[in-house]
């Protein structure tokens, strides 16, 4: 069936053959030629983000910090989601981890938002998901060098973080890791631990020393091999995935999954209604079972 439009050139109706979709054709008035875009696919999920944040039960403050930018745009029937999540843990150096984490989230900010907030423009409109990967890296070791300048304080000394950096880019999902904050994706009836934590009995487990249920029960089970502010250079993890319709993205510290095992995780997510009551739920129950740690969680619902 011919596709009815108006020649850009001299605004005269055209009728577009729908093979000839995407390709140049000629104006049978002015003659010249010009291409009937398709209509941008309608696979674009939308995004609804929220968080939610606790100090627990035991410890006198909070070392955790959250960051959420996400923009969302359309133009000619275009429409366009991005977001940025960092969530850092502070840890160590005379209770100076709440330092530590929003020098991470005010390092994410300058590094990666101008670049978000340039995107409606056009000016990354080719950028691949191997670029993308790389700005995270830059974030990070931008943010690790900060961390580690800072720790030459004396009131900061030994202070550090672990951190988990997404950047949602329409359907396409970019992490930089370092630590043990973890990132998990729920789609269809599986959900799926995306990050490999950066800890001393994960590595035991990976090489066979360890069972899961024992790395569960190691009294060194929060020791990190890596931390951002530890060492002037860091190597940061890389993961991606691609986003569908009623798919989830949770983003959380620690404080959560020492509660908070993944078939629970996998019940409530089921069950979920939205963002905001999935990531109020999460830190209610680490609360609930003992609120041992600073609990942080952020929820991405794709709709």
């Amino acid at each position: 069936m011919p596709i009815q439009t108006r020649c850009p050139h001299c605004a005269t109706i055209c009728q577009v053959a729908e093979q000839n979709v995407g390709v140049p054709v000629q104006c049978g008035k002015c003659k010249n030629s010009f291409t009937l875009k398709r209509p941008a696919a309608t696979s674009v999920c939308r995004l609804e983000i929220a968080s939610a944040t606790t100090r627990g039960l035991v410890r006198g403050r909070n070392e955790d910090s959250f960051l959420v930018q996400h923009l969302s745009w359309s133009n000619r029937d275009e429409r366009h989601e991005i977001a940025l999540v960092v969530v850092p843990d502070g840890m160590g150096g005379h209770e100076a981890g709440d330092e530590a984490s929003g020098i991470v989230i005010r390092q994410a900010l300058a590094s990666l938002v101008p670049m978000l907030n340039s995107a409606p423009t056009g000016r990354f409109k080719d950028a691949t998901p191997a670029m993308l990967a790389e700005t995270i890296d830059f974030a990070i070791q931008e943010a690790n060098r900060a961390v580690y300048r800072k720790a030459k304080d004396p009131a900061c000394k030994g202070m550090g973080a672990t951190a988990a950096v997404l950047l949602i880019w329409d359907l396409h999902v970019l992490i930089g890791h370092v630590g043990d904050c973890r990132v998990y994706h729920q789609h269809g009836a599986k959900l799926t631990q995306v990050t490999k934590d950066q800890t001393l009995v994960a590595r035991m487990v990976e090489l066979g020393q360890l069972t899961p249920q024992e790395a569960a029960l190691h009294p060194k089970r929060n020791e990190v091999t890596q931390a951002l502010g530890k060492h002037f250079d860091i190597e940061p993890s890389r993961y991606n995935l691609k986003l569908a319709a009623g798919d989830w993205l949770i983003a959380a510290t620690d404080g959560l999954t020492a509660h908070v095992e993944d078939a629970t995780l996998l019940h409530h997510v089921s069950y979920a209604s939205s963002a905001p009551r999935l990531a109020n739920k999460l830190v209610e129950i680490a609360n609930a079972r003992g609120g041992s740690d600073n609990c942080t969680v952020v929820v991405v619902r794709c709709y």
